[in-house]
């Protein structure tokens, strides 16, 4: 007697499909509900805007030299908290700002990236 894989043999039974009533619902289902990031975001709250159009600016004034390496941080952190965080507490953007200040001056990426800043003036 030979033995044969799932699926081989005369009595093999091929596995139901779905009905195609069943598979719209489902996919109907899916296309209504919303995304993970969606349930997270505050209600109202559009898709964060992206500081791009403020760091150009940022740069284009340190090229400049009107304004300084430090500054432009600054600047770049506080675009980036107003941009990506701007319904957070004003007290909490300020430890974000804080948190972000810490890591540029003790990552070592970071830190070199704002060496680059300031040779690159």
């Amino acid at each position: 007697m030979k033995i044969t894989g799932p699926g081989g043999g005369p009595g093999a039974v091929a596995p139901p499909t779905p009905e195609p009533a069943a598979e719209r619902s489902s996919a109907a289902r899916e296309a209504e509900a919303p995304r993970f990031a969606e349930l997270l975001a505050p209600e109202g709250a559009g898709e964060p805007a992206a500081p791009s159009a403020a760091i150009g600016e940022i740069s284009a004034r340190l090229r400049a030299g009107e304004i300084s390496p430090a500054q432009a941080s600054e600047l770049l952190i506080d675009a980036v908290v107003r941009a990506r965080v701007p319904a957070l507490a004003a007290e909490l953007q300020e430890q974000l700002r804080a948190t972000l200040r810490r890591l540029l001056a003790e990552d070592p990426l970071l830190a070199a990236k704002v060496r680059r800043l300031t040779e690159g003036r």
